[in-house]
């Protein structure tokens, strides 16, 4: 085997050219690496949020919802009708509990910004219940929103949830179906 000798010249101006674009490639990689590190530990962070609120609201703990939600939290129905975090809070323990019910919340994008994330979210609810007939019905509630978080002393609150659109279904027919304007 024989090594191809290189004068010093020609390999010293080749590393001089080639040195820069590969540490340039290497942290390029890196920091790709390292920004996709951050947003899918952002992405675990936020969905353990998302998890315990959904813990606190099927607890109907009021304290439990309220230290989620920023000072100042709205939400936005698909109608476009605004509430605060009480009248929130208030609504969610007016609703009886439901062992049937099943849910899930999955981010479907995360968009950091300084001090603050928006998350596009959806939410499938299925559950069981009587009709009027005596007969069991399967119910889905899938809702498609836009939430924004923000960051206080290290902790992710919620300060506004929009929902986008709305599909209710009774035994996998469409019943109603909402978009926001």
């Amino acid at each position: 085997m024989s090594v191809l000798k290189l004068p010093t010249r020609f390999a010293r101006s080749w590393l001089r050219l080639r040195l820069p674009v590969a540490f340039a490639a290497a942290a390029a990689a890196l920091t790709v690496s390292s920004v996709h590190a951050s947003d899918e530990s952002l992405k675990v962070a936020l969905q353990a949020r998302y998890d315990a609120m959904k813990s606190a609201m099927a607890a109907h703990d009021e304290a439990a919802v309220a230290s989620l939600l920023a000072p100042g939290f709205t939400s936005v129905d698909v109608l476009g009708q605004v509430e605060g975090g009480p009248q929130m809070i208030a609504e969610v323990n007016a609703l009886k509990p439901d062992p049937n019910r099943v849910s899930k919340t999955t981010l479907l994008t995360v968009a950091p910004a300084p001090g603050k994330v928006t998350v596009e979210q959806r939410y499938d609810m299925k559950t069981t219940k009587t009709g009027a007939d005596g007969v069991a019905h399967k119910i889905e509630l899938i809702t498609l929103s836009t939430d924004t978080w923000v960051t206080s002393a290290g902790v992710w609150l919620m300060e506004r949830t929009v929902t986008n659109e709305l599909s209710y279904f009774n035994d996998g027919n469409l019943v109603a179906h909402k978009i926001r304007a």
